[in-house]
């Protein structure tokens, strides 16, 4: 997914739960050898459990986000202006992280849980629920309803009241589709949610109903015909934001990250998947070194699936790092995993607050204050992002945390 406006952020997405905070608290899966494993009869040696590695790639994504939502502010013509602009656009390709995540994760639980689970569906959905409507209702309940009944807001939030059903069936993605443009003001952002909200009415069935390696084929399948359909219409026309937004044109991540998650639970388990991540992950990079070296450059969406190749290679390896391997100390970082524990609340959170707080706070009022563009430009980041993190931890202990207990009840039992 390109971002292409101010108010997008990005993502989405996601994330087992794959928005932990785009899904924090996962119900996620770490490698562990069995001894009854044989990987030459077909066997694999993948069992599930929580892998602490993809809470820090969680971590990882929801800090570029948020890099590149707060980046706004007065040209800086200078190098370390132009640098700093050109690495903080880089952060939109953190929704591409959380879209692989989620569907890494997500197939990995329906997977694990269709032969063994009675409650399948109502098990799946309950939790998902419990992760998502809480805080997305309820921000939008803050930001439509109650804030506007006390107080004046900025007019940034006119057109999603307007149009606040859309958000409400989480369907805003389809109007922006059908406009072409982007059309909910500071609730921008929340069209990547839709895309997962998508993703998790259909996949669950494909999982059920499909051998492993039936929905092996079906993913690469999807994931190549989103990505054609996608390039092909950006190269006949000009097609708006659809191309970035609408579920049928970026499911290509998601699917991704559901195939690693496949082939892991299939034969070879890690060794065979590794090999494959490497070079998932090479081939990505080589593709998508245009776009890092300019990040303007869209080359008409083909990073989309760029991106999710070269994270879907990392997310593979991360979920089978060994605990010797010299990348523990990134997978293992109790700070990047604290704000993937976290980055549900921030996703929701920071488009809003860039209205918000316009009025007082802004990269130019802080440049004028300091003399400086390049200063008042970090130091807003770094006041936002730290702003965002306070309202997440107080999401996350006055309402995320006391929902997810209740997940206990809808769990899979062997």
């Amino acid at each position: 997914m390109t971002l292409t406006t101010p108010e997008i952020a990005s993502k989405s997405v996601s994330l087992e739960e794959s928005f932990r905070s785009w899904n924090v608290e996962a119900d996620t899966s770490v490698p562990t050898p069995s001894p009854k494993a044989d990987p030459k009869r077909g066997e694999t040696d993948f069992k599930g459990g929580h892998i602490p590695a993809l809470d820090a790639l969680r971590g990882i994504a929801i800090l570029a986000v948020t890099f590149y939502r707060f980046r706004l502010g007065p040209d800086d013509p200078s190098v370390a202006g132009e640098t700093l602009q050109h690495l903080l656009h880089l952060g939109n390709r953190g929704v591409d992280l959380f879209f692989v995540l989620s569907g890494f994760l997500i197939t990995g639980i329906l997977y694990d849980a269709k032969n063994i689970d009675p409650h399948y569906f109502r098990n799946f959905y309950a939790r998902r629920s419990l992760r998502i409507f809480p805080l997305y209702f309820g921000s939008l309940a803050l930001f439509l309803l109650l804030l506007p009944a006390v107080t004046n807001l900025p007019t940034a939030f006119d057109a999603p009241r307007e149009q606040q059903a859309w958000l409400w069936t989480y369907c805003s993605n389809i109007l922006m589709s059908i406009r072409g443009t982007w059309c909910f003001g500071a609730l921008d952002h929340f069209w990547s949610l839709a895309v997962e909200e998508h993703f998790y009415f259909f996949w669950p069935l494909v999982i059920f109903l499909c051998t492993r390696k039936q929905a092996c084929i079906l993913a690469i399948g999807l994931a190549a015909s989103a990505a054609l359909a996608r390039v092909g219409l950006s190269v006949l026309s000009e097609p708006g934001v659809v191309v970035d937004v609408a579920t049928w044109f970026r499911c290509d991540a998601l699917l991704v990250g559901a195939l690693f998650a496949l082939l892991l639970r299939g034969p070879g388990g890690v060794a065979r998947t590794r090999q494959i991540a490497w070079c998932a992950f090479w081939l990505g990079l080589a593709l998508s070194l245009p776009s890092l070296l300019s990040p303007e450059l869209r080359i008409k969406t083909i990073p989309h699936s760029t991106f999710a190749l070269m994270f879907g290679g990392v997310v593979a390896l991360a979920a089978t790092s060994s605990s010797k391997s010299w990348a523990q100390g990134i997978w293992g970082n109790k700070i990047l995993r604290m704000f993937g524990k976290y980055s549900y609340a921030m996703y929701v959170f920071q488009a809003p607050l860039i209205p918000l707080l316009a009025p007082w706070l802004t990269a130019g009022i802080i440049a004028d204050s300091v003399g400086s563009l390049l200063a008042g430009r970090l130091i807003y980041i770094a006041t936002m992002s730290t702003i965002t993190f306070g309202l997440a931890l107080l999401s996350w202990n006055l309402l995320e945390k006391h929902c997810l207990k209740l997940k206990s009840r809808f769990e899979s039992h062997r």
